[in-house]
């Protein structure tokens, strides 16, 4: 059983190493605390199954799994799909913010040509009534 864990620490490693980047990146504010949480959370998720290969081997078999590669590769697959869901939230959202910011835009814009409309109008009648006075 040794030889199992010491195969799986490389890919803990490598779940190590893809959080530091994300948690660099986060930092650096390239993105965003919320929608890196999740992905970080299933980082943690997969490196704690690399990490502990006996309760994954345990959790797996309880599950119906013959193989803990199946398990692992159902619960990636499972991830990528909650991920995938989670970007499309985000990006309709964004879709509907931009259709409403421009909506604003146009108001404002229509907002301020009747202000310069008004505005011209009145410059226009001021010089004539103080000519005829």
């Amino acid at each position: 059983m040794q030889q199992t864990v010491e195969n799986y620490w490389m890919f803990g490693a490598v779940c190590l190493v893809i959080a530091l980047v994300l948690l660099r990146l986060l930092f650096r504010e390239r993105i965003t605390l919320q929608g890196s949480m999740s992905f970080l959370s299933f980082l943690v998720f997969l490196g704690l199954m690399a990490v502990f290969p006996e309760t994954t081997g345990r959790i797996a078999k309880k599950l119906g799994f013959t193989l803990m590669s199946n398990f692992f590769f159902c619960a990636a697959i499972a991830a990528l799909a909650i991920l995938h869901l989670r970007a499309l939230v985000t990006l309709s959202r964004v879709h509907v913010r931009s259709i409403v910011l421009t909506q604003e835009l146009a108001i404002l814009h229509e907002k301020i040509d009747r202000l310069e409309t008004s505005e011209a109008r009145r410059s226009s009648n001021t010089p004539a009534s103080s000519s005829l006075a």
